[in-house]
């Protein structure tokens, strides 16, 4: 029951987490009570190591993917959900923008999520441009946004 409370929640790394331990704790206890069962009825005690893997293979197979969304988030990776090549083209496909580059997507936790970019455009209404490249992250679920707008691809500059 306690798992059925985190089902819908499955968006957030935390409540994903909860759901699938509560879920491997009911379904550990099925495998006890249907192992002893078996032993009982049968008398074969391997029963009981069997099922015990069974149930190991089980956890594992399914907290993989928890696993991996866990890295990428600590490793401050694109979260899965955003395609980056795709967010990248719909910012230079914005009226005006010649080029997009330094872009960063990142988890800023496990429901938010942060972008940085430079621009380079040749538009003079700076704050429309703003304003549509912040509704292009939001179309990739991306609230927190910091845009720095070029109207040259600025020179590397050693020691800046």
């Amino acid at each position: 029951g306690t798992a059925l409370l985190f089902m819908k929640s499955q968006h957030d790394l935390n409540a994903r987490g909860a759901y699938l331990h509560m879920m491997a704790d009911a379904g550990v206890s099925l495998g006890v009570v249907l192992a002893g069962g078996l032993i009982m009825m049968t008398g074969w005690s391997v029963v009981d190591p069997l099922v015990s893997l069974v149930i190991v293979v089980v956890i594992l197979w399914s907290t993989w993917g928890l696993l991996k969304d866990s890295v990428n988030l600590a490793m401050d990776g694109a979260p899965t959900g955003v395609d980056v090549p795709a967010l990248e083209q719909a910012l230079v496909g914005l009226p005006g923008v010649r080029a997009v580059h330094d872009l960063h997507v990142w988890g800023l936790s496990t429901t938010e999520t942060a972008l940085t970019a430079h621009l380079v455009h040749d538009r003079a209404d700076t704050a429309a441009l703003i304003c549509e490249a912040q509704a292009v992250a939001k179309r990739y679920a991306i609230g927190h946004t910091t845009l720095q707008l070029e109207t040259e691809p600025l020179p590397d500059c050693p020691g800046c």
